[in-house]
């Protein structure tokens, strides 16, 4: 989820209409995070583009590859697996050091402007289109957090209202009521609606009697 990456949000509750939120990410854990993995990230990289080459180049791995086809499944396996562990969350990072967003919220109008390294836009929606308010807690390898977020059907919508190590249920009822929504489940958030077309049913005909 993308409002996962922001963990400072100012002002940190939000009081009144029209309200105007400024979102960032720590900067010093995701250099931190990167001294230490893209020297590993870079390593690997430079392995699999070898072992790529040598399989595409060399005979021999040629002709192992066609008596063996299940390594080839192996090593694509594999390569995947360092992917998702080094490469996606290096990505990640480096994305989180330019990471801001601005969201303005006023007279029935969301919109939400996005920076980052090279480029931004901006994209808004109704606030009568959104599902509601969730109190949602998440925990990582650093702690907990508590964020208010107001809901929407498609998740990369969703908007981080707020984010505090607790928070209590009289501020959700406020951000809620502020902004005119109800108060909705956690599990909301992990939904996948939106994504898929809705498949028409029909009844199935009467067989023909004999």
């Amino acid at each position: 989820m993308r409002v996962a990456i922001y963990d400072r949000v100012e002002p940190s509750t939000p009081a009144s209409l029209p309200l105007r939120l400024t979102q960032a990410c720590s900067q010093r854990s995701a250099s931190v995070f990167l001294a230490l993995a893209l020297p590993a990230t870079i390593a690997v990289t430079a392995a699999i583009l070898f072992v790529a080459f040598e399989a595409v180049a060399a005979p021999a791995a040629h002709s192992l590859l066609r008596q063996r086809p299940a390594i080839a499944i192996e090593l694509l396996v594999a390569v995947s697996f360092l992917f998702y562990v080094l490469v996606l969350p290096t990505r990640r990072q480096i994305y989180r050091l330019a990471a801001r967003r601005e969201i303005y919220i006023a007279q029935g109008i969301v919109t939400v402007a996005e920076f980052g390294h090279f480029r931004s836009w901006t994209w808004s929606e109704p606030l009568a289109s959104y599902r509601g308010v969730a109190h949602h807690v998440r925990a990582s390898l650093s702690g907990t957090r508590h964020e208010i977020i107001l809901v929407h059907a498609q998740r990369q919508k969703s908007v981080l209202l707020c984010v505090a190590p607790k928070t209590s249920q009289a501020d959700v009822e406020n951000i809620a009521t502020l902004l005119g929504h109800r108060e909705i489940p956690s599990s909301e958030l992990y939904r996948f609606k939106g994504l898929w077309p809705r498949v028409a049913t029909e009844p199935l005909p009467e067989a023909a009697h004999a």
